[in-house]
């Protein structure tokens, strides 16, 4: 059984990460999106996608790129690094 006070302190280094990751990464999925998207009304002749069509294809590049990083981060390769990321970047105490 974990601690109180010591979930708490994970629960918040958990919740900061997250934010960060995704400060870095959102910028990234929205423009492979906004590629696929140009390319589908491109391939529709010009025709606008559905609102609920943009949200899918937005969606489905998140999950296939966090599964594709995921693998890449498990076998070993330092994705930050790769990035141009340094600890310099981040608040005062957070470590990676």
């Amino acid at each position: 059984m974990v601690p109180a006070g010591n979930l708490e302190v994970n629960l918040a280094a958990s919740l900061k990460a997250t934010a960060w990751w995704l400060l870095y990464t959102a910028p990234f999925y929205i423009g492979i999106s906004l590629l696929v998207i140009v390319f589908l009304q491109a391939m529709l002749g010009g025709e606008k996608l559905p609102w609920n069509r943009r949200l899918r294809v937005f969606l489905a590049v998140g999950m296939i790129s966090g599964f594709v990083i995921s693998v890449w981060e498990n076998m070993g390769v330092n994705l930050w690094k790769h990035l141009g990321v340094t600890l310099a970047s981040y608040p005062p105490g957070f470590s990676l």
